[in-house]
């Protein structure tokens, strides 16, 4: 049984955006649908190349679902009747007929959907209207066709929207394309020293577009956390975009990196069987082992070790400069790292004690692991500084 639904045929890339949109929405759901008025707001919501005709295959209706279905979980399980709602944007006529015929299809008191042809960085005030008063918690998601709609200017006022968490698609793939074109100016999505990124080439020229990238959305929006998840060519040995989330809360933290192992699992699954689909295709045969047997990448492999380097230099660079440091902030600082894990942070730190650089206080006696939230601190030995 193939694991790619055919809806997303040559476009998998977006299966597999759509399946993190749908495991987070899931938590957040749940976490948040007993104390809050979860407000989704799909700011470029299309459809674009949707197959199914009931838009299962699309971010709103993927939201859609996922809200209504967690409100009738709660309901059923709790006694709860969540607070939930739908905000879908599109600028262009055409895919907005289709998306207004979705919303007038499925509003309901319990779970309003409203539709709006708006640009949305012309009609932010209305939008943030919307997402404001009592109770009210907005998840924005921006996945705009190319870059410019991701531009800080553009988005700020939804990034100031307290509380609120925003995911945004950065096309990553074409920015590092065109940033050494002059003619392009990449300063409001960037900032303004952006032509210092031209230096660089390859896979630290990527890393070095997300990393500032993520860095101006944690300022205008004065966020604890940014983390973004890499999202793969299908056919390629390469990423297409990432997906940049901002959250103020650490759970917020703790969901997205669930998410973002359980997509990345996705998509080597899904990648294996599309090679030995081409593989089979050009030799004509069948293949008797499963898909994972050759499946290749290199790619996220590079992303991974280089990632697990630069969070394991950033967190020892903590470490040396403070003589008492909070796990949890060792944990703030390693979880922003895309392909970098909690079990990747208990490592170090574990080797760190064994050496004799760190040691831990605050352990409960039963405590196993290291965890957020239970005040454990990393004191730091003389022989740690300068080695």
């Amino acid at each position: 049984m193939s694991d790619v639904d055919p809806n997303y045929d040559d476009r998998e890339q977006s299966e597999i955006k759509h399946y993190a949109l749908r495991l987070y929405l899931e938590a957040a759901t749940r976490i948040l649908g007993s104390t809050r008025n979860l407000k989704y707001v799909d700011c470029c919501a299309g459809p674009w190349k949707a197959r199914s005709l009931d838009y299962v295959d699309t971010s709103f209706g993927i939201a859609f679902r996922t809200l209504r279905d967690a409100a009738g979980q709660l309901t059923a399980q709790r006694g709860i009747a969540p607070k939930f709602a739908c905000l879908l944007i599109e600028k262009d006529r055409d895919a907005f007929a289709r998306l207004e015929t979705f919303a007038k299809g499925v509003d309901t008191p319990a779970l309003p959907v409203r539709a709006q042809n708006w640009d949305f960085a012309e009609r932010i005030t209305e939008i943030v209207q919307y997402c404001s008063g009592g109770g009210s918690f907005p998840f924005a998601f921006i996945d705009p066709k190319g870059w410019q709609l991701a531009g800080i200017s553009k988005i700020r006022p939804l990034l100031k929207l307290n509380p609120g968490e925003v995911l945004i698609n950065l096309m990553s793939s074409f920015i590092t394309r065109f940033i050494k074109d002059n003619k392009t100016d990449f300063g409001d999505l960037l900032g303004t020293d952006y032509p210092l990124l031209r230096s660089l080439s390859g896979a630290t020229l990527e890393s070095a577009i997300i990393d500032k990238y993520c860095e101006l959305v944690k300022r205008e929006g004065a966020f604890d956390y940014v983390c973004s998840l890499p999202v793969m060519n299908p056919d390629m040995d390469s990423f297409n975009f990432h997906l940049v989330y901002a959250t103020r809360h650490r759970k917020g933290v703790e969901v997205f990196k669930a998410v973002e192992r359980r997509a990345e699992k996705k998509t080597h699954i899904i990648r294996a069987e599309l090679q030995q689909k081409d593989r089979q295709s050009k030799s004509g045969n069948l293949e008797l082992f499963s898909p994972d047997v050759q499946y290749r990448e290199n790619c996220y492999q590079r992303l991974a070790r280089a990632n697990g380097e630069r969070a394991q230099e950033a967190v020892r660079a903590l470490i040396e400069s403070n003589a008492r440091i909070s796990y949890d902030a060792c944990w703030g600082e390693a979880l922003q790292f895309s392909a970098v894990y909690e079990t990747d942070l208990r490592g170090w730190i574990d080797g760190w004690e064994r050496e004799g650089l760190v040691t831990i206080e605050g352990m409960q006696p039963k405590a196993r692991v290291w965890q957020v939230g239970k005040n454990i601190k990393l004191v730091r030995n003389s022989k740690t500084s300068g080695s």
